[in-house]
């Protein structure tokens, strides 16, 4: 008896248990679902080393400056760190060039504290020196968002932009975000979106294309209040092709809503 043993591609996470839901169809009573094994993070970590070389090719392409600026205003960020003042905490992950903390300190008048995580070296690399030329000093670390080297409670505002979308579970990232804020603190998510270009992206980086009612169940299983959405648009080729997803923690004394009863969802129906 011969058992053909399957080799495992080292571009995966041979150790993963999940997989990430490529695409599924419907017809009459049969159902054909398509999914794909995630990157490894050792894999992920140099296709963003090799990326981080046109990167801000790639951000001036999209006119991701502009469309991170509107959904920082959009959801409220910029004006909650304006009412914290020059002593705020922001928490980056999966900084990559920069371009979201950039976009953010150019719309409120104190500049806060800064820290970013990457997998990627060189992507820090790229942030640090893209940042200071807009006068920032970021705390740059190279970290998993996973697992954060990060106090809890330490961020007045958490935010991540088309990072959550590359890992097998999502949620696991999302609560480790949620431990190091702050109570009252804000989240801000931006995620490639169900759409014709978030097919591509899927097929080029092994991602998940997110929707907005999947980006909201993981918000409200996480506890968080004030959640919101808006599709971001990254210029005439991409279109809406990436949503912001925003939400607050309850602060302390306030009383964490159960998922279906959270009435204060802005832009969405509860």
């Amino acid at each position: 008896m011969f058992i053909r043993r399957r080799s495992v591609d080292a571009s995966i996470d041979p150790s993963g248990q999940h997989t990430i839901p490529m695409t599924d169809y419907r017809f009459g009573s049969w159902q054909v679902a398509i999914s794909r094994r995630p990157r490894a993070k050792e894999d992920l970590a140099r296709r963003y080393d090799a990326a981080s070389r046109k990167w801000h090719h790639i951000t001036r392409r999209y006119g991701l400056a502009a469309a991170y600026r509107k959904s920082l205003i959009a959801s409220g960020v910029a004006a909650a760190l304006e009412e914290v003042g020059p002593q705020s905490e922001v928490l980056d992950c999966g900084i990559g060039s920069g371009a979201l903390s950039i976009a953010l300190n150019s719309i409120i008048a104190d500049t806060p504290n800064i820290h970013g995580i990457d997998l990627s070296s060189k992507m820090l690399a790229r942030a640090a020196s893209e940042m200071q030329l807009t006068g920032l000093m970021p705390d740059l670390r190279q970290a998993d968002i996973l697992s954060m080297p990060f106090a809890d409670a330490s961020f007045d505002v958490v935010m991540a932009a088309h990072v959550i979308e590359h890992l097998p579970d999502p949620q696991l990232a999302l609560k480790e975000m949620v431990r190091v804020l702050k109570p009252g603190g804000m989240l801000l998510l931006c995620t490639v979106r169900r759409s014709a270009f978030g097919v591509l992206i899927q097929m080029r980086w092994q991602t998940w294309a997110i929707s907005e009612s999947q980006g909201i169940a993981w918000l409200r299983e996480c506890h968080l209040d004030d959640i919101g959405f808006q599709p971001v648009n990254l210029g005439a080729f991409a279109g809406q092709a990436s949503t912001a997803f925003w939400a607050r923690r309850p602060g302390e004394s306030t009383h964490i809503p159960e998922i279906d009863a959270a009435t204060k969802t802005r832009g969405i129906d509860p």
